[in-house]
Parts: structure tokens; C-alpha cells; sequence
């Protein structure tokens, strides 16, 4: 059990993908690490993960699950519980939490990912299983089903024509009516899809298990399956703004490859760049091992 007065060589803020790889590779460098995490990751939805080696098809939990004990064996500690709010001094940084009191650790990685703002249209119980937001994770288990990309702009047409293989039936409701004019929309027309220049307003669950979407036009479209766009992402602000950390052109901190950020104390992994909206499961874990490394060489050559 961690205790408020123990100083960790590290403190890992999110135990995703990200978190966890570097939380293993730290403790296997025999460094004193705290993991504070909440239990919901933003894939705990999700029947299952896809693409990633020796866990393809293998529920979010039961992954995780296998991560944390395999951190715990090489002395990692864990807290569940929300971080409000960090402080730094000239040597060490200290994490608030909601319940379990304040940390203090010589180095800070933070491994939260963006926040999902998602549409208040979206049927409960649907997000991850229905509703998603990546055209390479879930497409599969949808073959032969209607499929509905949901967003503002082109991405929305990209994701479209990402899906097309998967079905005869696909439609792209796009916000933005320049989008519709953009030879993406062109060429997905001539694959047969079709381009509605329109925003959801609400959706419903049918028996079959499909969704009904509705548009603000008044237009109805079943749906087997809805890709949104990455718009849904936003960055998480609260603890790169308490550090004072420089922020990228998107609100995400700025880093280098092995994740240091602008305070010599705080590290960032995880995704960071919405223009590169397919950082998937496999990219965040390794970003996680890049920057525990970094660490590593940072206490040792002080």
C-alpha cells in the first residue's frame, strides 16, 4: 500500500497502455514507482482490443489486468483514485489525489491520454461497441453492417473511405458544407457512398441492435456501425497547466521523442498530436517504454 510519506523515484499519472509499459520497464530497472490511476481507461468499453501483438482479441480488462500484476511483481505500487491537481519544487513533484492525501516523487510521467467529449446523441452502452472512433480497431467485427462516419470535415470522408470494404452501404454525414465539395467526398461518391451534409441530432437503439440516426434536417439513417471523427478529442489540461508546461498548437504539452517536456522533472507520454489521429494501442505502449527510458538515463546520469 503506498504511503503519503514515501518519495517514489516516479510517479506515473494513468494506468493505460502508455502508463502500464512504463511502469514495468521502470520497475524492472529496480526504480521505487507509484502508479495513480483511475480504473476506467478510454478503451474499457470496448469488447476487445485488435492489432496488438499476443493480446488480439483479448478484452480491454483481462490486458490490463495481466499489466498491473506484472508491474506489482517488480515492486510498482498502485492508487486508485483521481489526481486533482501537482506542484514542483526545485527537487521533486508532488500529485494531489481526491482521497487517498498527496505524493511525492523525484520524476513525474504523465500518461492520461486526451478526454473524449462525446456526442450527447449517443445511445448508453453503445460507445465502444457500436459507436467508435478508429477506422482500423472495430471495422472488422462489423462486416456486411451499414456504416455511418459522423464529424466536421474531411476526416469524416477519410474515415468513410477507410471503412468501404466493409460494406455496400455507406453514408458520411459531415458538418462542414465545404467538406462535401472536397474530391474525397467526390471519390467516395463514386464508390458508391453517399455524402450528407448535415449534423446528428439524436439516435436510438433498435431491436436488431442497430442505431437510427436522425439529422437536424430531419433525415433518417440506419446505422451497424458509426465511425466519429477525431474531433471528439481534446486534450487533458489540468496537470500540464498546474506544472506551467509548455503546450503544443493543440493544447497537448510539448515533448520531445523520449517525452520530456519543458519542466526537467515532468515527462508526457501517450498521445499528443491529433493530426495524427491513429496513435493506437500499440503506439502509446511504446511511447510509454520510450519515455521510461529516458527517465531511467535521467536518474542514473543525473
Amino acid at each position: 500500500m503506498a504511503r503519503q510519506e514515501d518519495q517514489y523515484d516516479v510517479i506515473v499519472v494513468g494506468a493505460g497502455a502508455a502508463g502500464l509499459s512504463a511502469a514495468i520497464m521502470l520497475g524492472r530497472q529496480k526504480r521505487r514507482v507509484l502508479v495513480v490511476s483511475l480504473k476506467n481507461r478510454r478503451n474499457s468499453p470496448a469488447d476487445r482490443v485488435n492489432n496488438v501483438p499476443f493480446a488480439h482479441g483479448t478484452p480491454p480488462a483481462e490486458v490490463y489486468q495481466k499489466m498491473e500484476s506484472d508491474a506489482a511483481s517488480y515492486g510498482v505500487v498502485f492508487v486508485w483514485d483521481e489526481v486533482l491537481t501537482a506542484r514542483s519544487t526545485t527537487d521533486s513533484v508532488t500529485v494531489e489525489t481526491i482521497g487517498s492525501g498527496s505524493f511525492t516523487g523525484d520524476r513525474l510521467l504523465l500518461a492520461t491520454g486526451p478526454v473524449d467529449d462525446l456526442p450527447e446523441w449517443i445511445p448508453e452502452g453503445q460507445w465502444g461497441k457500436t459507436v467508435f472512433d478508429c477506422p482500423y480497431c472495430h471495422t472488422l467485427e462489423h462486416d456486411g453492417a451499414n456504416f455511418v462516419t459522423v464529424g466536421t470535415g474531411e476526416e469524416t470522408l477519410q474515415h468513410a473511405l477507410l471503412c468501404r470494404q466493409y460494406s455496400d452501404r455507406l453514408t458520411a454525414v459531415v458538418s462542414d458544407l465545404a467538406a462535401e465539395k472536397s474530391p474525397l467526398a467526390e471519390r467516395l461518391k463514386a464508390a458508391g457512398g453517399e455524402v450528407v451534409a448535415d449534423t446528428v441530432r439524436s439516435a436510438t437503439t433498435l431491436q436488431s441492435g442497430e442505431l437510427l440516426l436522425v439529422t437536424e434536417a430531419g433525415l433518417e439513417i440506419t446505422a451497424g456501425a458509426v465511425v466519429l471523427d477525431t474531433a471528439i478529442q481534446r486534450p487533458n489540461q489540468l496537470l500540464p497547466k498546474a506544472l506551467g508546461l509548455e503546450l503544443n498548437p493543440y493544447g497537448f504539452p510539448r515533448t520531445t521523442l523520449f517525452g520530456q517536456t519543458s519542466h526537467p522533472r515532468v515527462y508526457n507520454t501517450g498521445k499528443s498530436n491529433p493530426s495524427s489521429p491513429y496513435f493506437a494501442w500499440t503506439g502509446a505502449a511504446a511511447s510509454g517504454l520510450n519515455a521510461a527510458r529516458k527517465i531511467s538515463e535521467d536518474l542514473a546520469f543525473g
